[in-house]
């Protein structure tokens, strides 16, 4: 079981050198998140391969802000999100400001 706070903040360094100096990066981490049950390697690569995409989509420089959270998956959510099923998770959250 993977706490998603943890690798966010482990890996905060290294995302500071891949974005470079003219893109700021921010967390706002949850205070409690529940544990998941996922591949540490993967989650890393997807949250690197978001900061890459976040990096290149701002040319000037910018804020990428990233956020964790719980979320309940209610049943309507899983019905439009087949395989998703209904549940309570932990998701993590990429933002620009043009993102909103």
């Amino acid at each position: 079981m993977l706490e998603v706070n943890k690798l966010v903040s482990d890996l905060e360094k290294m995302l500071r050198r891949l974005l470079g100096e003219d893109v700021e990066l921010g967390t706002r981490l949850a205070p409690t998140t529940g544990r998941v049950k996922a591949d540490p390697g993967q989650l890393e690569q997807v949250i690197m391969n978001l900061a890459v995409n976040a990096r290149d989509a701002m040319p000037n420089g910018g804020k990428l802000t990233l956020e964790t959270g719980n979320v309940d998956l209610d049943e309507a959510y899983a019905g439009d999100h087949y395989p998703a099923a209904r549940a309570r998770s932990c998701c993590s959250r990429s933002r620009t400001p043009a993102s909103g």
